[in-house]
């Protein structure tokens, strides 16, 4: 009775374990799809690709919501292996993301990353500025909007005795000359 206990308890606690580790990610959004097209790509040679799943990730430029769906303008990053979009000087173009359902603009906001999967609809021409620009459109199926990074404002180094602190014990907002201010 108290091994049949134990061995409970320890299914039990790896099971926990496991499930605490996972990520919340999900699965469609770290997966990368064979054969999957980039936008470069569907903007190129859009009839060849018209229903082709892909996974697109980036920067989204704007949100506007339509009376049954939003949609959401992305300027297109490159992709992590989870599928997160990278800080990047070259974009492969832009696309809009069609979700079937209403999406926050304050959340959904300018500069937020996000990846998407779906199917290609069509393209849209319109204006960037002045230049008639062709974007890709995709249904989406799934979308994962990325937590916002925070930059620290300063550096913490260990306390004294491990680091000399000459302004010991008045800490910080004191001039530090071994940290850098923003």
């Amino acid at each position: 009775m108290l091994l049949k206990s134990i061995t409970y308890l320890a299914g039990l606690a790896a099971v926990v374990l496991v499930s605490a580790c996972s990520s919340h990610i999900p699965v469609e959004i770290k997966q990368a799809l064979e054969g999957s097209p980039g936008v470069a790509q569907v903007r190129q040679q859009t009839d060849a690709y018209l229903s082709k799943k892909v996974r697109w990730g980036g920067i989204i430029l704007n949100t506007e919501n339509k009376q049954n769906a939003s949609a959401l303008t992305v300027i297109s990053m490159p992709l992590s292996e989870k599928g997160e979009p990278q800080d990047s000087d070259q974009s492969p173009g832009r696309f809009i993301a069609i979700i079937d359902e209403f999406v926050e603009p304050l959340v959904y906001s300018p500069e937020r990353k996000i990846t998407v999967t779906g199917q290609v609809l069509r393209t849209e021409t319109l204006k960037v500025g002045e230049f008639l620009y062709e974007y890709p459109v995709i249904q989406v199926d799934h979308y994962y909007l990325w937590p916002e990074k925070l930059e620290r404002s300063h550096d913490d180094y260990p306390p004294y005795p491990l680091w000399y602190d000459p302004y010991y014990p008045w800490h910080y907002p004191y001039y530090y000359p071994h940290r850098r201010y923003h």
